[in-house]
């Protein structure tokens, strides 16, 4: 039924690689487990298995076994939650295996939906609200793996550590290239700096895959041994360039850096900003020497969220804004701000924003429309100030502004919470809303 799912698996298998320690086609491996207890629970081709809360190696080869049946693989993560119509409550209802790697057959009702291209589904980051499904290729799976290979110069025999969350985009593309390149993976969560740096300093890995959260906590790290890391990537958030050098002088090699997105997957890699395109990407706009949202073109069709019935895209609106260097480089410059809407009204957000970040001391800035708890039909406005400068003060400049802006509740912290993956952490902005009586 498929377009090369068994073959992903087919490919891994030929190379033989190994998760932590394990060759996935073992006798008796988890690997062949799963494929038995999914054969036994009645999964078909093209249908969907949910893999929940699995982590590390489970996840892997809970991936492959759905795979090997020709099903399509949903990683949902500990700390998300499925919220939505009828396409996700197919999800919902799909066979599932659990953190204790029984399998849970499709509950009766299941709506089959024919996914015949479809290697994963994959949940957005939420950072913009609920998180969505994004459908993944197989020709996008393969041009992501190629993307990393290439950049990352894997090469069969390579041990590669990726202690990042495997069920998000980032951590999936590393893994399924390293899989896919004959290379052997690491993929025990993260616990301690120590106990990864000395990984590296041994020589049991010769890559690392990590957010730059944990590329810092490795930084400050005692070198224990004469190895090092051969590459080292930071993928999911920016790299400032303090943080390049105190990695380069711990071991010895520069983090390189990667960008892209649940629904593409791994688009741009380099060793500055946020990289140049990957084999199979070209930059629509903005053009060189200039600045704007960033579009991009794939010849690996981009099929967009489930349920979305529309044809497979060939170009991408990411939503970020970008600066293009002239030699082709790309910086990430903020994130592409669509209009708010208040209690029915569009409001010029963007004005506020803009006033709010001209305050001395101000770092970052995340507006938002939420429903008044005592009376969820009103919505208020708020926002959420990043640095040391006071709240009077950020109204006080709002008062001054000649325009007419909408003035939102603000409540000013030292740091934004963020996720595993770096990216701001709505649930917690909101939390320290209700925190500070919003």
């Amino acid at each position: 039924m498929s377009q090369g799912r068994q073959d992903l698996v087919t490919r891994v298998l030929a190379h033989g690689a190994h998760v932590d320690g394990e060759r996935v086609n073992a006798g008796g491996s988890t690997f062949h487990l799963l494929c038995d207890r999914l054969e036994q629970a009645g999964v078909q081709p093209g249908n969907i298995v949910v893999l929940r809360h699995l982590q590390g190696r489970d996840l892997v080869m809970a991936a492959m076994a759905a795979w090997q049946l020709d099903a399509v693989p949903l990683p949902l993560p500990f700390q998300e939650s499925l919220q939505g119509g009828e396409a996700v409550q197919t999800c919902l209802d799909a066979c599932q295996i659990t953190e204790t790697l029984s399998v849970l057959p499709a509950a009766p009702e299941h709506r089959t939906i024919r996914l015949d291209t479809t290697a994963v589904l994959h949940l957005s980051s939420g950072s913009t609200g609920h998180p969505k499904i994004a459908r993944r290729g197989v020709a996008s799976v393969l041009q992501d793996a190629e993307g990393y290979r290439a950049g990352l110069g894997l090469v069969p025999g390579d041990r590669v550590a990726i202690p990042v969350p495997l069920g998000h985009s980032f951590g999936w593309g590393v893994t399924m290239s390293a899989l896919l390149s004959g290379c052997d993976v690491d993929v025990t969560p993260f616990v301690r700096a120590s106990t990864l740096a000395g990984k590296a300093d041994s020589g049991t890995v010769t890559v690392l895959a990590v957010t730059p959260p944990l590329a810092r906590l490795l930084a400050e790290t005692r070198q224990h041994g004469e190895s090092g890391p051969r590459a080292a990537m930071a993928g999911a958030g920016p790299v400032p360039d303090d943080l390049d050098e105190a990695f380069r002088k711990r071991f010895g090699v520069p983090l390189l850096r990667g960008y892209g997105s649940t629904e593409t997957g791994g688009t741009f890699f380099g060793d500055r900003g946020m990289g140049r395109p990957v084999p199979g990407v070209d930059i629509v706009a903005p053009p060189p020497g200039e600045r704007g949202e960033l579009i991009l073109r794939s010849s690996a069709p981009v099929e967009g969220y489930f349920g979305d019935e529309r044809a497979p895209l060939t170009q991408w609106a990411t939503g970020d804004v970008v600066r293009h260097d002239a030699d082709g480089c790309v910086h990430f410059e903020e994130r592409a701000r669509g209009p708010l809407r208040l209690n029915g009204r569009f409001i010029r957000a963007d004005v506020t924003e803009h006033i709010l970040r001209s305050v001395p001391g101000v770092t970052d800035v995340c507006l938002l429309v939420l429903p008044r708890g005592d009376s969820p039909e009103t919505e208020d406005f708020h926002a959420v100030v990043e640095g040391d400068a006071s709240a009077e003060d950020l109204l006080a400049s709002l008062a001054r502004s000649p325009a007419d802006v909408p003035v939102p509740r603000v409540v000013v912290c030292e740091r934004f919470p963020l996720t595993t993956l770096g990216k701001w952490d709505r649930g917690a902005l909101i939390e320290t809303i209700r925190k500070a009586g919003g």
